[in-house]
């Protein structure tokens, strides 16, 4: 007959304090100024950089990178030849009826299901990214010098140029790039600036953190208002001139301005702008049409 383990019962548990909340410390300026690694860090430093999206730059490892996609490359390739080689066979007349080739669902050969759900999916991963504006490199640059947050061996990485790449690229037309400078100006700034989340914590006096919503918008009322002017234009001076080759030349005008400025105050693609423009020179022709009608 066994018997029964007898039965600890645990001492009763002391209560405990709830733990007290640490209470933030905020350095002055001179002390900051004094030991920035200490006050600052990298727990200012990252708040900073997630402060605007065009200062979240890391290094790409360009070499690093390109050696890591070469085997990738190569890993990729086996995988393939094993998937053509599994097909081949399977597609043979000596392979059995029932092996369905049309149907990832009811496939028969489980490392084929692997090859195409698993393991290539895996391998194929981009490691690339668009290039930084050299005015974000700027920016984070200046923000270095003048905080020093970080140590400077780790700071290294923003003097990399090229194998940089923004974690979150910021789209910029060139319209924006040409205004943005003048919105800096003191008398303009309060009209575009905006605060951060943490600012008290990662303002240091010189960084100006834009409100890119309003920037955008003075962009997209800009390049309305020259629109409009390159619709209305042609249509009064069409009215008023006379001669077709007068009249062509002043379409053929407007036509080029407009691909410029299209190409210039927008981030579309070329064909995107030839497109836009085609569309414009078939609405120059009908007011020349509506021209030749009235007269």
């Amino acid at each position: 007959m066994s018997s029964k383990p007898p039965s600890i019962t645990p001492p009763p548990s002391s209560p405990q304090a709830p733990p007290q909340p640490v209470r933030p410390f905020r350095p002055t300026p001179e002390q900051v100024k004094d030991c920035p690694i200490k006050y600052t860090g990298y727990r200012v430093f990252s708040k900073w950089v997630a402060s605007d999206q065009g200062f979240l730059i890391a290094r790409k490892f360009g070499a690093l990178n390109a050696r890591v996609i070469l085997s990738l490359q190569d890993e990729i390739s086996e995988l393939e030849d094993e998937l053509d080689a599994t097909d081949e066979v399977c597609s043979r007349t000596t392979a059995p009826n029932e092996i369905n080739n049309g149907s990832f669902r009811l496939d028969p050969i489980p490392r084929r299901l692997e090859l195409v759900r698993e393991l290539l999916p895996e391998k194929l991963v981009q490691y690339s990214g668009p290039a930084v504006h050299d005015e974000d490199i700027g920016y984070v640059k200046q923000y270095f010098d003048n905080a020093a947050p970080i140590d400077d061996i780790e700071a290294a990485y923003i003097d990399f140029g090229e194998d940089l790449i923004p974690i979150k690229p910021k789209q910029r037309s060139f319209l924006r790039k040409y205004i943005e400078p003048s919105l800096l100006q003191k008398g303009v700034r309060r009209f575009f600036q905006r605060k951060p989340r943490d600012y008290d914590m990662i303002n240091d006096g010189l960084t100006i953190w834009q409100d890119d919503s309003r920037v955008e918008g003075l962009c997209t009322a800009a390049l309305a208002v020259m629109g409009l002017a390159m619709l209305i234009g042609p249509l009064w001076i069409l009215e008023f001139v006379g001669g077709t080759h007068t009249k062509l030349g002043i379409m053929t005008g407007f036509i080029a301005l407009f691909f410029a400025v299209v190409h210039v105050a927008t981030t579309a693609r070329v064909f995107e702008v030839l497109a836009a423009t085609a569309a414009y020179s078939a609405v120059l022709m009908v007011f020349l049409q509506l021209g030749t009608l009235s007269r």
